[in-house]
Order: C-alpha cells, then structure tokens, then sequence
C-alpha cells in the first residue's frame, strides 16, 4: 500500500513498516501496518506518528520517519486532505516530537517538546506502562525530566533503566547528579562510585 493511501486509509495506525523505500517520491513509499503500543527494537525502517507543536500552542498530528536499531529520523510527513507534504523536521514551525514511545536506546530529544514538555513525558510514560523491556523508555523519560529540573522523578526514572540494565555507566552519573539536587548525598556518593568505577 502506498503511504499515502496507508494513512488516509487506517488514520488510528500509529506504526507502518517501509517495505519499499526505492521511489524519490516518498508518497509512494510501499508500507504495511504494523501497529502496536510501543515500537520495539526491531532493526527496520517505519513511518510513525508525530505530534507537531507550534509556538501558540495548537498541535497538529503528522508522522515522522525512524530507522532502527540506529533511532534516526530525518523526514516529517504531513497528509491535508489528498495533499502530502514532507520535509526535513526543522523545516516546519514548531517542534516535532514522536508519539509512539520507542523500546530502542536513542537520542531523548525525539521526545522533547521544550515549548510543552509533558506532551512528550505522556507518550513514554504510556509506553513504560506497556512495554516488557522498560529501560530505554524509562532512560528517555529520565532524561527530559532532569531538563525540566524535575530530579526527584528523573532519579525514579533513572532507577528503572538502572535495574534492567541501562544503555551506558552514564545513567549512574545521571542518578549520582539527581541525588545531589535532592540533597540525598549517600545515594549520590553510591552512583558516583559506580559511574567512575565501571
């Protein structure tokens, strides 16, 4: 099924696996549906849904493109009607961030809305809830929660990925930082050892 065709067709599909990327036209990428809660850390190429946020606030729906294992995404898509449109994610107004939480270890940011931060902090929160392998998620979320200062819930966060193994020694510096901030030194002087001593 062309891209297009995929998303005007099944608009609750969250997730479309490229089947067939070879077209310079990217409309008419061959997809198929491969809708779930979570994207898991299957290496391939998908088309997920995005949230676009714009400076006054609005947000609109649009998909963006991931490659994994890698957790790359270049491209925003946006289908108006039978129009389609799309472009390098910087190009358009605002932010976009992912609304399908990702079971993959990968740059936070794909997340991070700075103008409405909870936007992103919603989408992982809902995948930690429903994915068996949480350590990613929970690192993504720790992360943009110690942007927002917010280290009580960034140390339970880290704490998560920390347990099922997280995606470096660096979380444990994280958690020794969120420690301090909170004024809880024995913990922090804990993940501090671990973090210099991997």
């Amino acid at each position: 099924m062309r891209l297009t065709e995929a998303i005007i067709a099944c608009p609750k599909v969250r997730i479309f696996r490229v089947v067939d990327s070879e077209s310079e036209q990217k409309d008419e990428w061959d997809v198929q549906p491969a809708d779930a809660p979570v994207l898991s850390g299957q290496d391939g190429f998908f088309i997920v849904k995005a949230k676009n946020i714009l400076p006054d606030g609005a947000i609109r729906d649009c998909y963006i493109d991931v490659s994994l294992p890698e957790r790359i995404s270049d491209y925003a898509y946006f289908v108006h009607g039978n129009g389609f449109e799309a472009g390098y994610c910087h190009e358009f107004e605002g932010e976009i961030i992912c609304a399908v939480p990702i079971s993959s270890f990968g740059a936070y940011d794909l997340f991070y809305s700075r103008m409405q931060p909870d936007i992103g902090l919603e989408i992982l929160k809902s995948g930690l809830s429903s994915s068996p392998r949480k350590a990613a998620i929970a690192e993504d979320l720790g992360y943009i929660l110690r942007d927002e200062r917010r280290f009580p819930e960034a140390a339970e966060m880290f704490e998560v990925a920390a347990r099922e193994g997280p995606s470096s020694y660096f979380v444990y510096g994280e958690l020794a930082g969120c420690y301090d901030e909170v004024g809880n030194h024995e913990l922090a002087d804990k993940y501090r050892k671990m973090f210099d001593n991997p």
